[in-house]
Order: structure tokens, then C-alpha cells, then sequence
């Protein structure tokens, strides 16, 4: 048998008499940290494993935020352009995204990215000089060419806003509202036919609107008197359309009224066996807080249904958004809004 192998196991235990292990004595020497002892004439460090650390643990991220797609739009995006003066200058915001035969919120999905969201939109759609096809009733009628983007807010609640100068053929240069999309994104007429005008349109969007509330039983003080916004409009089956906002106590835009106020909205024909007709009627009384208020903005196929849809402005208390009214179950409903309540919150 060799003695040697006791004589140094005994040497080792008696080095390191500060440890208690009691391990087999093959592992011994692996164990006892900071142990010197000679193995068959090799003299052997025991130690703890020394590992390399990371030099910024802080770098780390906490979140995945970072990590989160953009979700920027897929499809084309349309765009609601308003000129501001006489000489041109425009205002241009997007309305929505039309992707897979649906509409979609256009804007940040998430707290955390909504400046790299704004400032990848600027960069895709607010480019110095770039270009949109105008459209009013279906039909093209100017450009509109970019000039800087101006974006507002925070958040998801961000306003992707842009600038520019429209240049419009005739007869659109007397309009002042357009809708835009990317060039080559939209076919359209070329000659834009103006809807006819009667002199008593006016007159009788007050009878349909008073009609409108009493046969739906909709209370409220209604003191109708001239429309807010009226449009005459080629809609339904003929030439003198029209399209009229009410507001009782209160404002179209905007804020919120001192008391309870009533607002009422009528899209109406006109055929000569039975003069005007509503289309489609929207009413409400409501008090602070409970305001939604419309206006008409174009009529324009979205859904791809080869049946046109009607875009609306809506204002409420604190916040404005767009509306698509269109037919759903043989009934004419509002089908899309991009209304965001968390928005509007106080």
C-alpha cells in the first residue's frame, strides 16, 4: 500500500484546520478555498472560481418597450387637409388608416414609443415638399405639397399634424376642405360636378331637424335656429343634397356648455314628387361632459363596398375626432370612429 498518500492528506487537513468541511478526500482539495498542499510533487492552490463581471450591470434594460414594433401604418392613409387663408396655406392630420378593407386608428399604441412613433410618421408622411393628391365628392381637384410637420401633445394622445400649401383647379379653389391621400394610392373622377343649391334648403333643414326630435321623442329645450355648418352636397339620388349641424346653447367646436344644450345633425335628399327627406338624423341634449357635436366632412368609399361611406367631424368637450357613417343591417349607422376617450379625460 503507499504511504504517501495519508502523510499529505494529513498534511493538507492540518493546513487548513479553520475549515469544518468533512468531504471525501479526493475532493478535499478543491473545496478548501485558499488551501496550499502538494499532490504526487505538484504543489496545488485550492481557491473560490474568480468569474469576469459585466462592467455596467445599469445598462441593462428594465423594460421591453424598446423592443415593441411601432405598428405604423400598413396601408394607405388618409388625411383630412383644411385651408386656413386665401393664399393656400393648409392644415393636414390623419384621419385613418385604410388596411385589409378596414379602417384603423391612426397614432402611438403605446406610452413608451410615442415619440419614436412621431418621429418615424414625420419621417414617412411630413417630408419637405412631399406630395398628396387632393379628393373632394370622389374627384380630383389640387395637391397638396408638405411643408413642415407640426406635432403636438403627448403620449398616444399625440397630434400628428402637418402644414403645407394647396394648389387647386377650378371650380375647388372657392372650397376650403379636402381629403388627401398618398400619390398614386387612389384613382378618382377628373371633373368635379358642383352640388346644386336651393333657396330654401336652409329653411327646411329647420323643419327636418324639429321633425327629427319630436318623432324620436328626444327632450330637451330645442329653440332651433339657423344651422351651424351647412353643406349642400351630391348625396342619395339627386343634385341638391344637403348635410346641416345644430346647436342649441352651445358651440360647434370645442368645450363644453354652461348648462344642458342640444345639438342635432341632419343628412337629407331631395326628390320633386316629395321635396326633402332625411337620410340620416343624429340628436342629442346633453350637459357638461356629454358633448358630440357633427359636422360633414365628404362622402368617399372606404370599406371598399363600391358603396360610399360618409365622413363627419365630431367635437366634444375637450377632444375632436372622425366619424364614418355608412350601412350596417340595412340600417344607416355610425360604422368606424376614431374617437379615443382616454384622450379627453380631465
Amino acid at each position: 500500500m503507499n504511504k504517501t498518500s495519508p502523510t499529505l492528506l494529513q498534511r493538507a487537513t492540518e493546513r487548513c484546520k479553520a475549515s469544518s468541511l468533512r468531504f471525501a478526500p479526493l475532493v478535499l482539495i478543491v473545496l478548501l478555498a485558499g488551501c496550499e498542499v502538494e499532490w504526487g510533487g505538484i504543489r496545488v492552490k485550492a481557491g473560490e472560481p474568480e468569474y469576469e463581471k459585466p462592467a455596467a450591470l445599469e445598462a441593462l434594460p428594465d423594460t421591453l418597450a424598446g423592443l415593441m414594433p411601432l405598428a405604423m401604418p400598413a396601408g394607405p392613409v388618409l388625411f383630412h387637409v383644411r385651408r386656413i387663408d386665401p393664399t393656400g396655406h393648409a392644415t393636414m392630420e390623419p384621419v385613418a388608416e385604410l388596411s385589409g378593407g378596414e379602417l384603423k386608428n391612426v397614432g402611438p399604441q403605446r406610452t413608451e414609443r410615442a415619440e419614436d412613433y412621431a418621429a418615424a410618421f414625420v419621417e414617412r408622411y411630413y417630408q419637405t415638399d412631399q406630395a398628396y393628391t387632393l379628393f373632394r365628392d370622389e374627384t380630383r381637384v389640387g395637391t397638396f405639397l408638405v411643408t413642415s410637420p407640426v406635432v403636438s401633445g403627448s403620449g398616444i394622445c399625440a397630434v400628428l399634424r402637418g402644414e403645407g400649401q394647396v394648389e387647386l383647379r377650378p371650380p375647388a379653389d372657392t372650397l376650403s376642405e379636402f381629403l388627401a391621400w398618398p400619390v398614386g394610392s387612389r384613382a378618382g373622377a377628373d371633373s368635379l360636378e358642383v352640388p346644386g343649391y336651393r333657396e330654401d334648403m336652409r329653411s327646411l333643414s329647420q323643419v327636418l331637424a324639429r321633425r327629427g326630435v319630436t318623432d324620436r321623442g328626444i327632450a330637451g329645450v330645442w329653440r332651433f335656429q339657423a344651422p351651424s355648418d351647412f353643406r349642400a352636397v351630391r348625396i342619395g339620388s339627386g343634385r341638391f343634397g344637403f348635410a346641416a349641424t345644430f346647436m342649441v346653447g352651445d358651440s360647434l367646436g370645442l368645450g363644453s356648455p354652461a348648462d344642458s344644450a342640444g345639438t342635432a345633425f341632419v343628412i337629407a335628399d331631395y326628390a320633386p314628387a316629395v321635396g326633402y327627406f332625411p337620410l340620416h338624423f343624429d340628436a342629442t341634449w346633453y350637459g357638461p361632459g356629454g358633448k358630440r357635436a357633427l359636422r360633414w366632412l365628404d362622402s368617399v368609399d372606404l370599406l371598399g363596398d363600391s358603396e360610399r361611406e360618409w365622413l363627419l367631424r365630431a367635437y366634444g368637450d375637450l377632444g375632436s375626432w372622425y366619424e364614418v357613417v355608412g350601412q350596417q343591417d340595412g340600417d344607416t349607422t355610425v360604422v368606424w370612429s376614431s374617437r379615443r376617450p382616454i384622450c379627453e379625460a380631465r
